[in-house]
């Protein structure tokens, strides 16, 4: 998946870089009446602008890229729990559906999953109710009470919020969560921003984190 996602990411530069000097061939040879294209200054211009042009489409997609390969590389070690073992799968034999942002059944780190599914819970009824409520976030059909499932990061942090004692019911299991949810919740902590949930409810990632710790203590 990740090297899938690696090769896309160098196909996207290497389309749109030709994208890009078909689109300036074909200015520079579309005629245009009364315009006498046979002087070298104009020439030289041309390629002058065709050549500034390409660079800059490189300056802009080389951003993109390195930004996709600084997560990729993030995202190469193998996946850690909470408890800083090898990461467990979430979804468990009895379980009515397969979790995972790609549906692998592990709450594992994807770099295109924005909503970092990686809290594997034990699900209750509470819970449920509360996220279709709040949050726009209805669950029912993949997950029943006592199933397992990998919820977002803003979704844990709102039980907490909602109910910073027993979490709506909610059994954070350390083992099948990944370690990286701590880092997930300390950037929006740098960056002094909370987590969005799909009904545009906000909740802060400090108490979310402290839970966490709380629970799973390395």
């Amino acid at each position: 998946m990740r090297r899938q996602q690696h090769y896309s990411a160098a196909a996207l530069v290497a389309v749109l870089l030709g994208v890009g000097r078909c689109w300036l061939v074909a200015q520079s040879e579309r005629p245009d009446a009364g315009a006498k294209h046979s002087s070298m200054a104009l020439e030289q211009q041309r390629s002058a602008g065709a050549l500034s042009g390409r660079r800059l489409l490189i300056a802009a997609l080389g951003t993109t890229v390195a930004s996709n390969a600084a997560e990729t590389a993030w995202s190469a070690d193998a996946d850690i729990n909470l408890l800083g073992q090898s990461l467990e799968p979430c979804t468990q034999s009895l379980d009515r559906s397969v979790t995972g942002w790609t549906r692998s059944g592990s709450c594992a780190w994807e770099p295109s999953d924005r909503g970092y599914h990686q809290v594997c819970v034990t699900m209750s009824n509470r819970f449920l109710k509360s996220s279709a409520e709040f949050d726009s976030n209805d669950l029912s059909s993949v997950v029943n009470d006592g199933g397992h499932w990998c919820i977002c990061a803003w979704a844990w942090a709102s039980a907490v919020s909602r109910d910073n004692k027993a979490f709506e019911g909610l059994q954070l299991d350390c083992n099948r969560t990944n370690g990286r949810l701590r880092n997930v919740y300390r950037s929006f902590i740098d960056a002094r921003k909370d987590l969005v949930s799909p009904s545009g409810a906000t909740y802060r990632a400090e108490a979310a984190l402290k839970a966490v710790d709380d629970l799973c203590k390395v």
